[in-house]
């Protein structure tokens, strides 16, 4: 089966998505997803601990955890 480059492309950003998910990672895109729950929202006492590039290059995926 020939792929194209686009092809391939799209599969690696579902690909990225279903198992940063499956993991426990939030994606942060364009309009800034809920990362604004961290400064005003429910999720007051979380911080961030890690942050990676999505597989898109437009978005961002983070990892949060509760401090004690």
């Amino acid at each position: 089966m020939k792929l194209t480059q686009i092809t391939r492309q799209v599969l690696k950003v579902r690909r990225d998505r279903r198992d940063m998910e499956r993991d426990g990672w939030e994606f942060i895109g364009e309009g800034g997803g809920c990362l604004w729950e961290l400064e005003r929202g429910y999720r007051t006492r979380h911080v961030i601990t890690d942050v990676r590039i999505a597989a898109s290059g437009k978005g961002l995926w983070i990892k949060t955890a509760q401090t004690p």
